[in-house]
């Protein structure tokens, strides 16, 4: 597999797992900035760092916090939104 075909790989992963670059990055423990090298091109994953993006494409994304049992999300008390709200 070429450089380019691992990098546009790993972008279409973390795609369709719905996460952002920080997400993906906290789930494959690297961070933020590594993700984007390896988007752009500009790094490619170590092969400790392929095991944990492939273990990351088998299991599928964490579910995320403030996320209700049949889907709905809920809000985070602790958003930007909602202490808007309140102040």
């Amino acid at each position: 597999m070429s450089d380019d075909n691992v990098n546009r790989s790993i972008r279409e992963l973390r795609l369709r797992l719905g996460m952002t670059q920080e997400e993906f990055a906290h789930a494959v423990a690297v961070t933020f900035s590594t993700v984007n090298r390896w988007e752009n091109g500009h790094a490619k994953p170590s092969k400790l760092a392929r095991r944990a993006i492939e273990a990351l494409a088998r299991r599928g994304a964490p579910r995320r916090e403030g996320a209700a049992l049949n889907g709905n999300s809920v809000a985070d008390p602790m958003s930007s939104e909602a202490h808007a709200e309140t102040h």
